[in-house]
């Protein structure tokens, strides 16, 4: 082999080995080390705007993977957030901001941790609804528990948010559906057998 073709190779080896480091390693270590140092500065935030300014910056921060590791640990900051707040605005930034940066993650359609995606984003948005009685969180909290079951037709995380919200619309015909599903999977569950008992009870009641 010529001296100037082993000096091309050894050049582009080279500039792939570094490449691979930078965006493989260096960009990915320094996403999770500015999460990180977000993390420690969040007593500071005194608004939920504090917190969406503070909190974009590791999520903007360029890397090819990674991503969607940090949007799920986002997600459940501003999860415990809406369990914690009752104010319409705060609950609206919240749930706006959490699926703005997980609507490429969703659109992709897949992932090792899809299903688990899908339960955090039913989940925000079923608290919204609780603290707000918003229904478009309800109706939104219901489209992706359904996504997640369809992924996961036994997955006891999704039955239990569709029989909850089921139950919340008075959807007699599928509450009755899911919670037979969960009663045959877990016989003992006494929780979802009085649940689905007392509700069919209000419901006939309801109906004289």
């Amino acid at each position: 082999m010529k001296p100037l073709i082993r000096k091309i190779i050894a050049v582009l080896a080279a500039a792939f080995i570094l490449s691979v480091a930078y965006y493989g390693t260096y960009l990915p270590m320094r996403k999770s080390q500015i999460f990180i140092s977000t993390l420690k500065g969040l007593r500071s935030a005194k608004t939920i705007e504090d917190l969406v300014r503070a909190l974009s910056v590791p999520l903007d921060a360029p890397s090819p993977i990674g991503q969607e590791e940090l949007v799920r640990n986002t997600s459940n900051i501003f999860l415990n957030l809406v369990q914690q707040n009752d104010k319409p605005d705060v609950v609206s930034a919240s749930i706006n901001f959490v699926e703005n940066h997980y609507r490429p993650i969703i659109d992709r359609g897949r992932g090792m941790s899809f299903e688990q995606n899908l339960y955090i984003l039913g989940v925000i948005n079923e608290t919204a609804f609780i603290k707000t009685k918003e229904i478009r969180y309800l109706e939104a909290a219901k489209n992706y528990y359904i996504q997640g079951s369809r992924l996961g037709p036994k997955r006891p995380q999704f039955l239990y948010g569709l029989f909850d919200i089921y139950r919340a619309v008075g959807d007699v015909e599928n509450t009755k559906k899911i919670g037979e599903q969960i009663l045959s999977q877990w016989p003992d569950d006494e929780r979802t057998s009085k649940g689905l008992s007392d509700f069919l009870g209000k419901t006939l009641t309801n109906s004289k």
